[in-house]
């Protein structure tokens, strides 16, 4: 009876193994069809994500303004916080009451910086537009007699200006003939409806994110009203797909990458905000034209790291300079100074070390995601590669400490060997003698390679004149 049973069991471990076996190979099989048809149809995917996308667009909008908001209403909730427990308690009714007026006070400081600005920045430009309509023609007139004079006063000069002009008019002509006429006719002329209709969907696009964002300030205000709600629901998600140990990784690097962001961002809207007060201050002070649009320019493209100053700079600059050659050099001159003032003062002072990165991977986080995304990667790159470089980091460290192995980065400078002994591990590194020999071995190998790829060279050319001599 025993030997029965212990048969049968056999029998049924030997069965499930076999139904685990196929199970495991009919998934892998599922898994494999499910890749490639994800593969074959990745066009129809992208094109459906694209549409739900642009479905959701206001809800995007609106996460990005509330997460712009968010440090605003932390700071109104605090200080109304403060007020308040100094005579009684706080209670979940009177929270609730104060997150409320919170957000209602961050929206109107964000609208209303939105007005100033536009005040400020608008009249300025249409004035720019008409001051530009009455300079231009002084300034061309002016260039023109400077050059009459000196071509008057030069001959040479005289002779050669009258060669290219003769040589530009008649390059033009042949454009004119062979190129511009042939593509009014046949180009432009019969997709003028095209070129409309091409135009009104332009503006409709505008209209649309105007409405997106419009729509996206309402779902702003929702958001922040349930943003503990929501980053609940997120820990509980976390908490129960992960184990404690992988969730608590995950909730870890979110905190740092929202510390990150946020820090990054604000800091930087602060920072760039002084750089725009300073350059027009000083800009009134030395009488430099269009202060207020150069300053609003300056401030608004400092907060993109590193480009941000030279692509402010160059149109500010190009600006003045139909006013006035010397008085651009002026502002040249002051944006190199603010700039240095900014990087080794205001910046370091606001931001600190917010995102931990050297000067080459801060220039190479903007190279990569501002070429990805474009300037939403200039102004994004920088804290996510941070985020990016500090989960490595982490890794690395961890790595490290398993095998008992120093963390720190100087201890690898130079490095030429680890070994481990039993109780202790030592470092050892190339002393000064060894790394000249190391470079002039360097460069003995450069130098025969060079020789061998020379007397290859030799060797076929050779051969090429042997063989032509010979025919």
């Amino acid at each position: 009876m025993a030997e029965s049973n212990k048969n049968s069991n056999t029998n049924e471990n030997i069965i499930k193994e076999a139904f685990f076996k196929w199970l495991g190979l009919f998934l892998v099989l599922v898994g494999a069809g499910v890749f490639y048809l994800f593969i074959y149809n990745i066009g129809y995917i992208l094109n459906g994500l694209v549409y739900v996308l642009s479905l959701i667009k206001p809800v995007i909008y609106g996460a990005v303004i509330a997460y712009i908001l968010n440090p605003l209403v932390k700071t109104f909730y605090g200080a109304f916080a403060r007020i308040y427990t100094k005579k009684r308690k706080m209670t979940e009714k009177s929270k609730k009451i104060f997150s409320n007026i919170a957000i209602v006070f961050a929206l109107l400081t964000g609208i209303l910086i939105i007005v100033i600005l536009c005040w400020m920045i608008i009249p300025q430009i249409i004035n720019t537009m008409i001051s530009l309509i009455n300079v231009l023609p002084e300034q061309a007139d002016h260039y023109y007699r400077l050059i009459t004079e000196r071509i008057q006063n030069n001959k040479n000069l005289a002779s050669t200006i009258q060669q290219a002009v003769l040589q530009a008019t008649s390059f033009l002509d042949s454009k004119m003939q062979t190129e511009i006429i042939p593509w009014l006719r046949t180009e432009l002329l019969p997709n003028l409806n095209e070129y409309a209709i091409h135009f009104a969907s332009g503006v409709m696009a505008v209209v649309n994110v105007l409405y997106n964002l419009f729509i996206g300030i309402i779902v702003a205000i929702y958001i922040l009203m349930s943003k503990r709600t929501f980053a609940a629901q997120a820990k509980k998600i976390v908490y129960g797909i992960f184990k404690k140990k992988q969730a608590d990784i995950i909730i870890h690097y979110t905190r740092i990458s929202n510390d990150m962001f946020s820090g990054f961002i604000s800091g930087k809207i602060v920072d760039s905000t002084i750089i725009g007060v300073i350059c027009f201050a000083v800009m009134s002070v030395m009488n430099l034209p269009y202060a207020m649009l150069v300053s609003v320019i300056v401030g608004v493209t400092n907060i993109i790291p590193v480009f941000g100053p030279y692509i402010g700079a160059i149109p500010s600059t190009l600006l003045i300079l139909l006013v006035s050659p010397v008085q651009a050099v002026y502002f040249l001159i002051l944006i190199a100074v603010l700039q240095q003032i900014d990087g080794n003062i205001i910046g370091p002072a606001i931001l600190g070390e917010s995102t931990g990165l050297s000067a080459f991977w801060v220039l190479f986080s903007i190279l990569l995601f501002g070429g990805i995304w474009g300037i939403v990667g200039m102004l994004i790159g920088c804290p996510l590669f941070a985020v990016i470089y500090r989960i490595v980091k982490d890794f690395i460290a961890y790595c490290l400490r398993k095998r008992k192995l120093n963390e720190d980065t100087a201890a690898y400078i130079d490095l030429k060997d680890i070994d481990v002994e039993e109780d202790s591990i030592h470092y050892v590194k190339y002393s000064e003698d060894e790394l000249i020999g190391c470079k002039e071995k360097e460069e003995k190998k450069e130098n025969n390679l060079s020789r061998a790829i020379k007397k290859a060279a030799d060797k076929i050319t050779d051969k090429k004149e042997n063989k032509k001599a010979e025919k």
